[in-house]
């Protein structure tokens, strides 16, 4: 009887089949030889590699080392791909920097031919069309609390709003933009990150319009935040505060602790939005086989779990997700006495 390949020698017939595939895509876009457009082509291959690597079912932490096999065989072509392959190396310690995530909002790809048809592909994949979704809903919310929704915002009245991690600044960038300079005068915008350099790129987006102080733009460990006061003051009294990203790297205990230490921080009538990624996520083959990019996930249960654990009430909860669903989101209210949330 013939004996079945184990999971190892599967991951490297996957990805030889993937390099015969790519290398003949890159003589085509070398050679222009061939009047068919090469994307079509890259997204057949890579399509077809990740549905044969999601059918091992091996995921998280089980996934590291058979997917180093997989880089190891196809990974000198994909590497010409910016982005997935900036998420693979992490120069900055982790996979979602915050060059990584302007790229993604803006869109960008780079100038190498075959790796602008592999960044091409990222970009249309499903978490980082989440990704820029989430970031234009921020916008719109920040707009919308500035005095475009239905209520104008008086000259000169004080508003704040705070992104607590992946705070780069360049949502924030386009919402103030969008503001009255009368209404822009009162805005305060605080910015926490893990990444000095994500905070220093952020003072370089908003310093040309903010004046200093209505700017706080810190690095500190985020993780902490619970156990240190001096980092949660820097959020009092906050109107809008977002943390995007944050959750998708804590567990139950992390995140239930998190939760409770945000929330406390806002205004009576303050906004809370978390936001975190579901199971559901169709792009979680290329994060964890071609990127090593791991989250932790949560369905919509589990977190209204951590709200629950959280000890915050149902009703000052509302729950929704970015037009794709598959980042969700839940927004606290400050108090228990405002109108519902609008979706």
């Amino acid at each position: 009887m013939q004996q079945q390949p184990n999971l190892t020698d599967r991951v490297r017939q996957i990805g030889q089949a993937l390099r015969k595939d790519l290398d003949s895509i890159a003589m085509l876009v070398r050679t222009a030889a061939d009047n068919q457009p090469p994307f079509p082509r890259v997204t057949e291959a890579l399509d077809r590699c990740l549905v044969q690597l999601g059918q091992l079912k091996t995921w998280g932490i089980e996934n590291r080392l058979p997917s180093s096999e997989l880089w190891n065989i196809a990974g000198p072509i994909l590497e010409r791909g910016w982005l997935q392959n900036r998420a693979r190396i992490k120069p900055r310690g982790y996979a979602g920097d915050y060059e990584m995530l302007a790229r993604i909002y803006e869109e960008r790809l780079c100038d190498d031919p075959l790796g602008r048809l592999f960044d091409r592909y990222f970009q249309e994949q499903a978490a980082p069309v989440a990704v820029r979704n989430r970031m234009q809903m921020m916008a719109e919310w920040m707009v919308e609390l500035g005095g475009a929704g239905r209520q104008p915002r008086k000259p000169h009245q004080t508003f704040r709003i705070a992104i607590f991690g992946s705070a780069f600044g360049l949502e924030v960038r386009d919402a103030i933009l969008r503001l009255d300079p009368s209404v822009r005068d009162g805005l305060h915008v605080t910015l926490l990150d893990l990444d000095p350099a994500a905070i220093e790129f952020a003072r370089q987006q908003l310093s040309p319009l903010l004046r200093s102080d209505q700017l706080i733009a810190t690095a500190a460990n985020l993780f902490r935040l619970p156990d240190r006061p001096s980092i949660a003051a820097l959020l009092d009294g906050t109107d809008l505060l977002f943390c995007p990203g944050l959750f998708d790297y804590l567990d139950n205990a992390a995140a239930t602790a998190m939760l409770r230490a945000l929330a406390a921080r806002l205004t009576p009538g303050g906004r809370l939005t978390i936001f975190q990624f579901s199971p559901h996520n169709p792009t979680r083959a290329y994060m964890e086989w071609v990127a090593n990019w791991y989250l932790i996930y949560r369905d919509a249960r589990q977190l209204e779990s951590i709200v629950s654990a959280a000890g915050i009430a149902a009703d000052r909860a509302a729950y929704g997700a970015e037009p794709q669903g598959v980042d969700l989101y839940v927004t606290i209210r400050g108090d228990a006495t405002c109108q519902p949330v609008r979706q």
